[in-house]
């Protein structure tokens, strides 16, 4: 009889044993097993509001001064005169010869033809005269040529060059011009000196 007991209290004790196997396997099966990942409720973080820290306001600097107010400015260079172009022997002039000097008398010259050449194609007469054995400026040379009661004349300037004072090539144009022998005369005048060459000819043909 007392073996039976121990016999029936041993099958009670493995049944409770199995159940509480049972019963720790099921819990660890709802717990999703060792290899489940714990699961993280996330938590909201605040919204950090970032602190503005507000930029310099930069003033602008001033407008700077023109130079021109306080003086110092360089003053603009002056433009270079302008020199005016040579004016050569042989052209035409109103130019009048100024009178010699009082109590003298002007030195007797001949001027001398160096070449004439005519242009019909457009009626004019140019002649090259100088004045030997004066070198001076201020003279005045005049050309005129003469045909019967025809005259063409004109006056240009003379400059001095090495050893005479030059008359140019002096022109004439006009349509007063026509065939036939002229008369040719060069008047040289000037303060020092005056003279005449009156009987040169130049045909035209």
């Amino acid at each position: 009889m007392k073996r039976a007991s121990i016999i029936t209290w041993s099958i009670v004790g493995g049944v409770v044993v199995v159940g509480g196997i049972v019963t720790a396997v099921a819990v660890a099966a709802s717990d999703g097993g060792p290899d489940a990942q714990p699961s993280v409720s996330p938590t909201a973080s605040a919204d950090a509001t970032p602190s503005t820290t507000p930029s310099p306001t930069v003033e602008p600097s001033a407008e700077p001064s023109d130079p021109a107010d306080d003086g110092s400015a360089a003053p603009a260079p002056s433009p270079s005169p302008t020199s005016a172009a040579p004016v050569g022997p042989g052209q035409q002039t109103t130019q009048v010869p100024a009178p010699p000097a009082a109590g003298t008398t002007p030195v007797s010259v001949t001027p001398f033809v160096t070449f004439d050449q005519w242009s019909a194609a457009d009626g004019t007469l140019t002649v090259g005269a100088t004045v030997p054995e004066v070198v001076e400026q201020g003279g005045v040379c005049t050309l005129t040529a003469t045909m019967g009661t025809a005259s063409v004349s004109g006056s240009f300037t003379a400059l001095p060059s090495a050893s005479s004072t030059d008359c140019g090539s002096m022109a004439l144009t006009s349509p007063s011009f026509s065939a036939g022998t002229w008369t040719v005369s060069v008047a040289y005048a000037s303060p020092t000196a005056a003279g005449t060459l009156s009987d040169y000819e130049v045909t035209i043909p």
